[in-house]
């Protein structure tokens, strides 16, 4: 085998070593690679989006399905009859804002009382039951009393003294002599018979003129005693009569008075009038019969209770205020409260006391609020909600709450149209209802006369017309 050499005058290609791993030459080449390598990777991405843009409407998207248009409402109603329909306008009033907490029913203590006598005595009579109505004045129970019979012995005896000294006083007033007068008469004749005797020895000329004077002066002393007694004397007697009978009278009055004040007063006749051992209880006030605990043949001690009558006129409801929200309570304040045992019932009443101490547990205090309860519902222990209420300072525009109603997702009102039985429906927005009013916002002008009371026939008809929507 011949191996062919080159010539000589052509030079032999040499290997060029490469560099090593970590020098400078080689570390360029790799950020060139990356440099290249993310370029074409933004202008692809570049390239799509322009793509998209241009082909966006070829591309079916998904859409939400749309909410169903609400049915148009009818514009106008027009009724065969007006019976049972009631009209009030819209005006302009400042609502008020209110704090509302949770309270309970009480009896009111200053329209209650307990029926108890002040003497000890049997029950003879029980004159009222339980939960009876009673009226000021009626009797309720009647007692024997020891206490009371000895009263009437005593009244007995007084009135006795009382009538003799008022028989007394009338025959001094009627007398004309009396034992002094009397004897000052005797007196005064016989000085006078005496002075005309010695007048007539005196002009004798067996007398002298001393003898006469001093005869003179006996009949001027028997004639002044005789006055002063027929003057003096008998308005002495007269006075000593009088306060004989005056002494009498006030120790009547006096036991009387005891009487009255035990609840057994006496009464014309009395000794006719009924047992003189009997007191009979009344009512102080009107009210029902709460308890009674009084059963015939019972002996009742002194201050024992036996009944107890309530106004129920009047509540008394107990709320919780607390801490951070007793300023805005004061009182006097105008309240709403509602009792859920007594339904949609609103009733009204003021602010009358707020407690002077936080509780230190709750961390509130107890207002008590005076509650009108004129038909009788309420009851004590009842759960109540309170609305302590306070005036907005802005007036808006407002309806009663009755004049609302509520279609589906609808919120109406019916307005008076030209025609007595004519009616336009008309959607409204409406804000807060406070008490018996809500604001309405939008919908209504001041004036616009509103269907408050028998407007169910009118949502009838715009509900059959809206398809039967609720």
């Amino acid at each position: 085998m011949t191996v062919e050499t080159p010539p000589e005058n052509i030079p032999a290609l040499e290997a060029t070593p490469s560099p090593p791993p970590d020098s400078p030459q080689r570390r360029g080449r790799g950020w060139i690679a990356w440099g290249i390598t993310l370029g074409m990777l933004g202008a692809l991405v570049a390239i799509g989006a322009l793509w998209l843009s241009a082909h966006r409407s070829a591309i079916a998207l998904p859409q939400p399905a749309s909410a169903p248009p609400k049915p148009a409402l009818k514009s106008v109603i027009e009724l065969d009859s007006l019976d049972g329909i009631t009209l009030e306008p819209a005006r302009i009033q400042s609502l008020t804002s209110s704090l509302r907490v949770t309270g309970t029913v009480e009896f009111n203590p200053q329209a209650s009382v307990v029926i108890a006598p002040l003497v000890s005595g049997r029950v003879t009579k029980t004159l009222v039951a339980q939960g009876e109505r009673v009226r000021a004045g009626q009797p309720l129970i009647a007692l024997d009393s020891p206490e009371i019979a000895d009263l009437h012995i005593r009244l007995h005896d007084a009135e006795t003294r009382r009538d003799i000294a008022a028989r007394n006083l009338r025959r001094v007033e009627r007398e004309e002599s009396r034992l002094a007068l009397t004897q000052a008469q005797a007196r005064l004749t016989q000085a006078e018979a005496n002075l005309q005797r010695l007048k007539q020895l005196f002009e004798s000329g067996i007398l002298s003129r001393q003898e006469l004077q001093d005869a003179e002066t006996a009949y001027a002393t028997a004639k002044a005693e005789y006055d002063f007694q027929q003057v003096v004397g008998r308005e002495r007697e007269l006075r000593e009569a009088r306060e004989a009978l005056e002494v009498a009278n006030v120790e009547v009055r006096h036991i009387e008075d005891q009487l009255k004040a035990l609840g057994a007063p006496p009464t014309p006749n009395d000794d006719d009038a009924h047992p003189t051992a009997e007191i009979i209880l009344t009512a102080p006030l009107s009210g029902i019969v709460a308890d009674r605990m009084a059963n015939v043949g019972a002996f009742i001690p002194a201050g024992t209770t036996l009944l107890t009558i309530v106004d129920l006129r009047v509540m008394w409801v107990r709320a919780a205020v607390p801490e951070a929200q007793l300023g805005s309570v004061r009182i006097g304040q105008p309240v709403e409260v509602r009792v859920p045992a007594l339904g949609a019932q609103l009733l009204r009443g003021r602010v009358s006391f707020i407690e002077t101490q936080i509780n230190v547990d709750t961390r509130a205090a107890r207002a008590r609020i005076e509650v009108f309860n004129p038909d009788e519902r309420l009851r004590a222990a009842m759960f109540a909600e309170v609305d302590f209420l306070t005036p907005a300072a802005v007036p808006q525009l407002v309806v009663p709450a009755s004049a609302v109603y509520r279609l589906g997702e609808r919120t109406v009102a019916f307005v008076a149209g030209a025609s007595p039985r004519e009616f336009h429906v008309r959607e409204i927005e409406v804000g807060d209802t406070r008490g018996n009013l809500t604001l309405v916002r939008q919908g209504l002008s001041i004036g616009e006369r509103v269907v408050t009371q028998g407007g169910l026939a009118l949502k009838t008809q715009l509900a059959s017309f809206a398809g039967g929507e609720e």
